[in-house]
């Protein structure tokens, strides 16, 4: 007696979890040969009975029963386990040996269905139907559910239409080449402008001439008995630095130390102030003299150039060019 395919999987869930690993070895073997022999199935959008063989003529041994069902049991264990096309291609064989159990294809409906191939589910509860009775009990329910399936297709596809139609109508259209005559403008004269290096002369002459008078005004008073010029210290007329007292000895030396630091500041402040107008003037010159406006060679050519000359023992601006 051949057995029945219940196409219910909450039927043989728990069932088949307990028997996953006692058929193991033995669905592995026939399966290898089973699933092998199967023929490709026909893609979608084929007519619904072109997919599935037909069972017209044939008349199914129960070795070929016994081979369908535990193919059948081996398509279980991969659908519980969510492997959708192992399922499929494990139910389909199984309906190819066994043609009779066409409950099996209403298995493979709901394994394309959760794979998210609606085509193929529709192609094989289509075929189902056309396959039983018509007064078949389930067979209501089963043309209910076909049509809530096509219609969830015809949704997706008109929302696919629709995100295609959007995405051609966003996209810009080539843009077109034109070939245009342009004439190229005569070359912009060069402008010269002022330059910042004369000002940043005049800062700095600016800074020695501050730094010069902070010297001279800083220099200690000259003590009265040093020369003004020399910086050099006497002692009083009566008094020389073989009779001396302590005392006069130290007033002595702290009147040439005060001596030598007021020469030497007057004559530091002196050097840095004059430095310092030099260049402010030499800046100033050079910016007012510094050539501006349109760049030409010849007459603007042979203008004057000053630039700031800085040498150990002089400060200022050289003069040069052709005339």
């Amino acid at each position: 007696m051949t057995r029945p395919f219940p196409y219910d999987p909450r039927h043989l869930r728990n069932v088949m979890r307990a028997r996953k690993l006692a058929l193991g070895i033995g669905l592995s073997l026939g399966l290898g040969l089973g699933v092998a022999s199967a023929p490709a199935h026909a893609q979608s959008g084929t007519a619904a009975s072109s997919s599935y063989p037909s069972c017209t003529g044939r008349t199914i041994s129960q070795s070929e029963s016994d081979a369908a069902h535990t193919i059948y049991l081996a398509g279980r264990v991969q659908y519980d386990d969510s492997n959708w096309d192992a399922a499929i291609a494990q139910f389909r064989e199984a309906y190819r040996r066994d043609c009779t159990k066409h409950e099996l294809l209403v298995i493979i409906s709901r394994a394309y269905e959760s794979k998210g191939d609606k085509q193929e589910a529709i192609n094989a509860l289509q075929t189902y139907l056309e396959r039983v009775p018509a007064n078949s009990p389930d067979a209501p329910a089963l043309r209910t559910r076909l049509e809530n399936i096509k219609r969830q297709l015809a949704e997706e596809n008109k929302k696919k239409e629709q995100a295609a139609a959007a995405a051609a109508a966003s996209t810009p259209p080539p843009a077109t080449t034109t070939t245009t005559t342009t004439t190229t403008p005569p070359p912009a004269t060069e402008r010269r402008e002022h330059t910042v290096l004369p000002w940043i002369v005049v800062g700095v002459g600016g800074a020695a001439v501050v730094a010069g008078a902070v010297l001279l005004l800083a220099a200690p008073k000259m003590p009265p008995s040093c020369d003004e010029s020399t910086g050099n210290c006497t002692y009083p007329p009566t008094v020389n630095s073989s009779n001396a007292t302590q005392l006069q000895k130290d007033e002595f030396d702290q009147n040439r130390e005060t001596a030598g630091r007021a020469v030497g500041m007057k004559q530091a402040g002196t050097i840095t102030l004059i430095g310092g107008g030099v260049l402010v003037v030499g800046g100033l010159v050079w910016h007012f003299l510094e050539p501006t406006g349109s760049a030409e060679t010849g007459a603007t050519a042979k203008r004057p150039k000053i630039t700031p000359a800085v040498s150990p023992t002089f400060a200022g601006v050289s003069l040069g060019g052709s005339f």
